[in-house]
């Protein structure tokens, strides 16, 4: 039977505060002017990886789509670095985000030490680089905040069980920072829940996922002016919106439509496939971020080759995905597995738009 796939967001009411201070090593971004980084994210995590797919796909990102930046995620080195040579080659700056779903910190900061070696090699070879020292990881790593899963710290969060996180959290970054900073000469960031309150002072840039949903429409640029309180430029790390009707008004969480008890897993009835919300979503965001000066927005997520589109709404997942492109059934001539091709969503080719202008 199908595994529901890990697909993000956990929306909690609230602003993080931390502290600030330490020098700016990024130039701010002059309100109203265009972003300096424009970009998608790029998740590794999937069941299909040709390298010759990864090649056409971030060509097409650079070339077609026009960002001039990317985020590669995962939990493979291999899957990462062949992501952000083929970026690098294209002229993007690459952000690399290591992941280890429900790892213990030591096995955590393992990888993102490794990772920050390869990315150190490759900067020297003229990339310009970046590296996340993780994602969420109060509900995405074990030991912040007790839990078997994800699901399972998320809930327990705001909780007795939680209390203590923040600080627990910020204790991580410490020893990440420690760990990382001699082996990587490049910018680092940390990619964060909007209820984890970062401690930014040993960062170069704030890393904030931010959806807007309806429990935050009202404050939405509020929120964002106010991520300039800390002192550092901000990344928007992922934003973005699933393509249906009413999806707009649950951001994050518009992934959980589907019954993945189900085999096949079917989308709930009642939701209806709409590609202009996402496309509005996405356009509108951007709005936002070039009017507050944001540095980077990266939408969330280019490709998901595991959710398929179907013209029957009871078998479309990726109606319930975020990404900008759709892939065909498994089992059609144009099936994601033979041979690679997608085809571009509304959001896609309004995105287009916004970057190339």
């Amino acid at each position: 039977m199908p595994q529901v796939p890990i697909k993000r967001r956990i929306v909690l009411a609230g602003a993080a505060a931390a502290v600030a201070s330490g020098p700016v090593r990024i130039a701010r971004a002059a309100p109203g002017r265009r972003l300096p980084q424009r970009g998608v994210n790029y998740d590794t995590e999937r069941a299909v990886w040709k390298p010759e797919f990864v090649r056409r796909e971030i060509r097409a990102i650079r070339r077609d789509l026009h960002c001039n930046a990317l985020i590669v995620l995962g939990s493979d080195l291999g899957r990462l670095m062949r992501s952000a040579r083929h970026a690098a080659n294209e002229g993007m700056f690459v952000w690399l985000e290591p992941r280890r779903f429900d790892q213990d910190a030591r096995t955590t900061l393992r990888f993102v030490a490794s990772v920050a070696r390869a990315a150190e090699r490759l900067r020297r070879a003229g990339a310009g680089i970046g590296v996340s020292l993780g994602c969420e990881l109060t509900i995405f790593m074990s030991g912040l905040v007790p839990g078997a899963d994800w699901r399972e710290r998320a809930e327990n969060l705001g909780g007795p069980a939680g209390e203590g996180y923040n600080e627990r959290l910020n204790a991580f970054l410490g020893r990440a920072l420690t760990t990382v900073r001699p082996l990587f000469g490049g910018r680092l960031t940390y990619t964060s829940g909007v209820w984890e309150e970062v401690d930014w002072r040993g960062f170069d840039a704030v890393g904030v996922d931010l959806y807007r949903d309806a429990s935050n429409e009202a404050t939405y640029v509020q929120d964002v002016r106010a991520l300039h309180r800390f002192g550092k430029p901000v990344v928007i790390t992922e934003f973005g919106c699933c393509t249906y009707r009413g999806a707009d008004r649950l951001g994050g969480t518009g992934f959980d439509i589907v019954d993945w008890t189900q085999d096949p897993p079917l989308v709930q009835p009642g939701y209806v496939r709409d590609e202009r919300v996402q496309a509005r979503y996405i356009s509108e965001l951007l709005d936002v971020y070039e009017a507050e000066g944001m540095h980077g927005a990266f939408v969330y997520n280019f490709i998901d080759a595991d959710a398929p589109y179907s013209p029957d709404p009871r078998h479309d997942l990726d109606m319930a995905g975020f990404s900008l492109v759709k892939v065909a059934p498994p089992e059609s001539q144009l099936g994601y597995a033979r041979t690679g091709h997608w085809e571009p969503k509304l959001a896609f080719r309004t995105l287009a738009r916004r970057y190339a202008a």
